[in-house]
């Protein structure tokens, strides 16, 4: 699995709420029953989205989270940096850590490439494509 499963709950939830008609909030219940993501790890993973400014929340009654941006301006790359612990997926494929110049690991050319066309995928597609 090349996404962890925060990042694929953070695009389901982002999603989600770009589907919502304009200015309307979802609360963290709706949003985590509605796309079957346990509600506690939903709060940590809204939180992040929230600290880099995808999302935005208002609390009181008629409170609850929406998109900070517009749904087409969000692309999974944004996401995927947010959430991920190696966003620019460098780390080898054979679990070495990073490759040092002199001791290439065998896939290194190869993952490299496909490291390039994942990367140009996750920067061209938006949330609203979704």
């Amino acid at each position: 699995m090349i996404l962890s499963k925060a990042t694929g709950y953070g695009i389901l939830a982002l999603a989600y709420l770009a589907n919502q008609p304009k200015n309307r909030r979802c609360g963290l219940e709706e949003i985590a029953s509605h796309e079957h993501i346990p509600p506690v790890f939903l709060r940590k993973v809204l939180g992040e989205l929230r600290r880099h400014r995808l999302l935005r929340s208002v609390k009181g009654i008629h409170g609850g989270y929406e998109l900070n941006r517009s749904p087409d301006t969000i692309t999974l790359w944004d996401i995927v940096h947010s959430l991920e612990t190696d966003p620019d997926f460098d780390t080898c494929v054979l679990g070495r850590g990073s490759c040092p110049s002199e001791a290439l690991c065998p896939f290194h050319d190869d993952w490299q490439k496909v490291r390039e066309t994942w990367v140009t995928l996750l920067k061209s597609r938006t949330i609203s494509e979704i």
